[in-house]
């Protein structure tokens, strides 16, 4: 029997839909690998304070440690707990992580560069969800770095009725990052408003239905807001079930998001995206599948450039779930050859 203890953002109390979406994707693809398998969740903010011995052997009676995804190259997670880390004497695994720097905001500090070169430096096996977080590492002198996507692009779908979508007319879902970000003061609003703006438009110009995609409890605010300004939209939050999430993805026409993981469940439902983004990384995940021109800085997002993009990716979605189909496929095999690089591990 192969035993995983797994450490990654764990926001079942907070129902962050992506970062639930992250930890039951992994979990999901080791299982049948690893059969007979058993799974210990962990909270990584665990690897960031100093831990007594009992919390060590914890750890270390389990065959394997996985750590990631989600972006834990970030301020908000380093540094780790460098004795934590140089504790763990089972094969150490780091799945699909990504880097994270919100607009407008500072570098890693050389502590926390550091404690990511000594992160790498403990793992058997490294992997990362996007070609700029693979180059970020190999720059630090980290090799045999694997791109293999964001595990949540892979993640199953659960059928739910908690919203009936009408066929008949052009689905649209949306997304605002309701959570703190870097620019979240300044701009929060100003984008709720364009956001509306650009709904109204496509409402009576596509006869579009505008569907709320709640990732975290802090966006019914958003909801809130668009339904003061008269905005016909539903609203789906399946928290704290992501597969079902997942499925109301796969039934929409387009996607105007600005989580991160709204742009990685649409990707893997094959929708077409257009991204607001806040953070780096929306750039770089973007630029992965193909989509950079699909990218509005949120600094400048507004009626206009929401629209034009989003009529774009419309006009051109028959190439993109092509392409998408086509890159979905390449990805698939880079996890599976990870994942068999994994379950050569526990033997």
């Amino acid at each position: 029997m192969s035993s995983v203890i797994h450490f990654c953002r764990r926001e079942e109390d907070f129902y962050n839909i992506g970062e639930i979406a992250i930890a039951y994707s992994i979990r999901d693809m080791l299982r049948p690998r690893l059969e007979p398998f058993t799974y210990t969740p962990g909270e990584v903010e665990e690897l960031e304070k100093p831990q007594p011995t009992e919390f060590i052997e914890t750890i270390n009676r389990h065959d394997i440690c996985v750590i990631g995804g989600g972006g834990l190259y970030s301020k908000f997670f380093l540094p780790m707990n460098a004795q934590v880390i140089k504790s763990i004497e089972m094969p150490i695994v780091l799945y699909g992580i990504g880097y994270i720097r919100n607009l407008g905001d500072k570098e890693l500090t050389k502590e926390q560069i550091e404690s990511i070169r000594l992160l790498n430096k403990r793992a058997k096996l490294t992997s990362v969800r996007d070609g700029y977080t693979g180059k970020f590492l190999r720059d630090l002198g980290i090799g045999d770095v694997h791109v293999i996507g964001d595990p949540a692009i892979f993640l199953d779908s659960e059928k739910t009725n908690q919203v009936v979508l009408d066929e008949s007319k052009i689905k649209i879902g949306i997304n605002v990052a309701c959570h703190y970000w870097k620019l979240y003061p300044q701009y929060l609003h100003k984008t709720i408003d364009e956001y509306t703006k650009a709904c109204e438009f496509l409402i009576k110009h596509l006869n579009a239905e505008i569907v709320y995609l709640a990732h975290h409890p802090d966006e019914h605010h958003v909801v809130e807001v668009m339904r003061k300004k008269k905005l016909p939209l539903k609203v789906v939050d399946t928290a704290p079930n992501p597969y079902k999430m997942k499925f109301i993805y796969g039934k929409l026409d387009l996607v105007i998001g600005m989580m991160m993981h709204s742009t990685v469940l649409a990707f893997g439902s094959g929708a077409p995206i257009v991204n607001v983004a806040y953070d780096a990384k929306n750039y770089n995940f973007m630029e992965f599948i193909g989509q950079k021109d699909k990218v509005i800085d949120v600094r400048n997002a507004d009626l206009e450039k929401i629209k034009e993009v989003s009529l774009r990716a419309l006009d051109d979605s028959k190439n993109i779930k092509r392409d998408f189909r086509a890159l979905k496929r390449k990805l698939w095999a880079r996890q599976e050859e990870f994942l068999t690089k994994i379950s050569k591990l526990s033997t």
